[in-house]
């Protein structure tokens, strides 16, 4: 009994360990084969993503293709010329643009086309005339490839000129605002007037004082076109008598303000005084100096005057010291009926000053030395027309317009010869029938003669623009001379 129970337990012992190893097999034999479905697993994802990108790759590469735009359609870019503004916007062609302005511009009869320009456009033309025989279509491919880059700058520059001729000096009351604005900057004038007490004399049975009230005035119109004006006066205060000495010639008195010329308030001036005392001349020049020392502008001092220094002054030092720290600084004077004693004096001191002396002796002689010293004289309102643009001023102008215009047409010219290289290209290569390359020359002389037509038309523009700006001047030197000879005429003067 013991015995075979120990048997059985033996054989229930090799049952359970045939049972383990049978269980551990099936356990290594299902771990390999879910190892190898893992691997089988790996491999189809693997060519499966392999196959993707491949896919993806190649899809990319047609929706490229696709996308690529042909040689014919960039073509489509190039503008057809039909006005100068047209040849402003033209891009340059792609194989031009090394071709600078000075090369443009160069008198040369050489081949534009070097070697590596040439291989370039064989391979271009290769690519259109596959695309296409039009002859249309093939000679935007010469503008697109070999057009100029540079019609845009030569073309503004022209079209900035403008006529450069001298504006005219008009002291003229009837400028417009314009003329005025355009004009240098106004001087400044001092009329300097004496009104001592032999100013109370006589001449031609007016007094003296009144007379040179009157030509006073009319110059002061004159030179108020192109100057500010200021009226002082000396010799207005106290009397000629001894006790009035100091008061008389320490009278010095600007009675109109440096500004403007107007009529009305200058003459109101005139008004507000009379001849009474001494002749403090070299006061009265000294005043100036004074009102003048921060002027930046051309100063003039006009001094009217019928005798000499009274108040033991020196005008010939005064003058001296007026326009000796500037070269824009004059002393004039007109000495109205002086004895050859005070015409001495007086002389010296306008060359003292670097001025002119003026001598009158009567009403008319005053009147006929202001209208000719600071008015144009009949003689000069017949040279007149002088001052506007002649024939060779303009024509000047025309000669330097052409070489702007010359430049632009120099160009031109150059496009041409690069087309007509490139034509004979596209004919040694046999890229197209005889037939084609006869339409494209065609093309080519048609766009040549419409650029040099507007070309033409550019000039007649500004031939028009040069002519008018010398009428316009030439109407203003007319008006102006019209004018001023009704001035003269009313005034009496036949000079």
């Amino acid at each position: 009994m013991t015995m075979r129970v120990k048997m059985s337990k033996i054989n229930k012992g090799k049952e359970d360990v045939e049972r383990s190893e049978w269980m551990f097999k099936n356990s290594i034999s299902i771990i390999i084969l879910v190892f190898m479905l893992f691997l089988a697993a790996c491999s189809d994802e693997n060519e499966a993503t392999s196959n993707d990108d491949q896919s993806n790759k190649e899809d990319a590469e047609v929706a490229a293709e696709e996308e690529k735009e042909s040689i014919v359609d960039q073509m489509e870019t190039v503008i057809q010329v039909e006005t100068r503004e047209d040849m402003k916007k033209q891009q340059g062609g792609t194989l031009a643009t090394d071709i600078t302005l000075k090369m443009e511009l160069e008198d040369s009869t050489e081949e534009q086309l070097n070697t590596e320009i040439i291989k370039e456009l064989k391979a271009e033309f290769k690519k259109i005339t596959e695309e296409t025989q039009d002859p249309t279509e093939i000679y935007k491919g010469f503008i697109y490839l070999l057009g100029s880059h540079h019609y845009k700058d030569v073309i503004k520059k022209a079209e900035e000129f403008e006529p450069n001729f001298e504006e005219p000096f008009l002291p003229d009351p009837g400028k417009s605002e314009e003329e005025v604005k355009n004009e240098p900057e106004k001087g400044k004038a001092i009329i300097l007037l004496d009104a001592s007490s032999s100013m109370l004399l006589s001449v031609d049975n007016k007094v003296k004082m009144d007379i040179a009230k009157e030509a006073v005035e009319r110059f002061a119109d004159a030179i108020g076109q192109d100057n500010e004006v200021s009226l002082v006066v000396y010799g207005h205060k106290g009397s000629e008598a001894d006790a009035d000495k100091e008061l008389s010639c320490n009278g010095i008195e600007e009675i109109y303000p440096m500004g403007d010329y107007e009529a009305a308030a200058f003459e109101e001036s005139l008004s507000t005084f009379e001849s009474k005392g001494y002749t403090p001349l070299a006061g009265a020049i000294k005043k100036a100096a004074d009102m003048s020392q921060d002027f930046n502008e051309n100063v003039t001092v006009y001094i009217v005057s019928d005798g000499v220094e009274t108040c033991d002054g020196d005008p010939v030092k005064e003058a001296k010291n007026f326009v000796k720290d500037s070269e824009d600084r004059t002393v004039n004077i007109i000495g109205f009926h002086v004895d050859q004693n005070a015409a001495d004096q007086l002389k010296q001191v306008s060359e003292a000053g670097n001025g002119e002396y003026y001598s009158a002796e009567s009403a008319d002689d005053i009147k006929t030395t202001i209208e000719k010293a600071w008015l144009p004289s009949s003689i000069d309102l017949a040279w007149a027309f002088t001052k506007a643009p002649d024939s060779w001023e303009k024509l000047a102008e025309y000669e330097r317009f052409d070489e702007n215009l010359n430049q632009i047409k120099d160009i031109i010219q150059k496009e041409k010869e690069r087309y007509d290289e490139a034509l004979q290209i596209l004919r040694d290569e046999e890229l197209v029938e005889q037939e084609v390359t006869d339409d494209i020359r065609e093309l080519i002389y048609e766009r040549y003669n419409k650029m040099m037509d507007l070309m033409r038309d550019f000039r007649t523009e500004k031939i028009d623009e040069i002519d008018g700006r010398a009428k316009e001047i030439r109407d203003r030197v007319d008006k102006w001379t019209e004018e001023m000879r009704k001035r003269k005429e009313e005034r009496g003067d036949m000079f």
